[in-house]
């Protein structure tokens, strides 16, 4: 019989993505199977290029149907974890090949798993390459409406006043409403992504929540340098408000 696994408990803040940015989940017992088996497989209980238990194994192992099972390897499989073959059953797929800025493959992970700190480092430089541009133009672009959610949401964005979940949420906001202000069609569907690498940076604890941690002054200077139609200045202020994340992640990785 298939053990469970220690990493089937998760042992890190579990935010809710606001609902406008969530990736859709099976509910139920296929949801349940699901978040533990990816579970196991991000946190090498079922290490990559290794055979998974057979369904029946899987089947009772969780408790559930072996229809159960076959629906939750499939989503598994529309997330680039596992690969199904008659001749072989389940087998975990290399890491290169999963969906790595999917939110719920990045939740899945222990707070102390190596990965966690390497997939950090790649989204900040993703980051540091994109918001910046997309700042820019969001000065140029922007409608009123779109501006006023900027303004909002770097208003809301207080340490001192919310909790870890509203400080999430208005990040986000804060985030997706620049990427739609830039008015690129490619670059909106980056909204995932960038709600992610804020997931990584939350749920993990990377970014201190404290008045050093979230920067409300710097979404702030984005947010005005946008209203004033600057678009210098928004890119200039989202690259100093990212340089200062990266140095207290950076910091708090060192601890770790």
């Amino acid at each position: 019989m298939d053990a469970k696994p220690q990493s089937d408990v998760p042992a890190h803040t579990r935010l809710t993505i606001p609902l406008e940015f969530a990736s859709p989940l099976p509910t139920g017992a296929a949801k349940k199977a699901v978040d533990i088996l990816g579970r196991r497989i991000v946190n090498d209980a079922y290490p990559p290029d290794t055979i998974m238990p057979t369904e029946a194994e899987l089947a009772q192992s969780l408790g559930v149907s072996r229809a159960t099972v076959r629906d939750a390897v499939k989503v598994l499989s529309g997330k680039g974890l596992v690969r199904t073959a008659r001749r072989y059953g389940t087998r975990v797929r290399a890491v290169e090949e999963w969906s790595l800025l999917d939110s719920d493959v990045v939740s899945w992970h222990a707070p102390d798993h190596p990965r966690i700190k390497r997939m950090f480092g790649e989204t900040t430089e993703l980051r540091t390459i994109i918001e910046p541009a997309a700042a820019a133009l969001a000065a140029i672009r922007a409608t009123a409406a779109q501006i006023e959610v900027i303004s909002e949401a770097a208003q809301a964005m207080d340490p001192g006043q919310g909790d870890v979940q509203t400080l999430f949420s208005a990040d986000c906001r804060f985030h997706v409403t620049l990427l739609d202000a830039t008015h690129n069609d490619v670059m909106r569907q980056l909204a995932q992504i960038i709600v992610t690498m804020l997931r990584i940076s939350y749920e993990f604890g990377v970014l201190q929540i404290d008045d050093k941690g979230v920067s409300r002054e710097g979404h702030i200077a984005v947010a005005n340098a946008i209203e004033a139609r600057d678009p210098a200045g928004a890119e200039a202020a989202m690259t100093k408000m990212l340089d200062q994340n990266r140095r207290i992640a950076s910091g708090a990785w060192a601890k770790r």
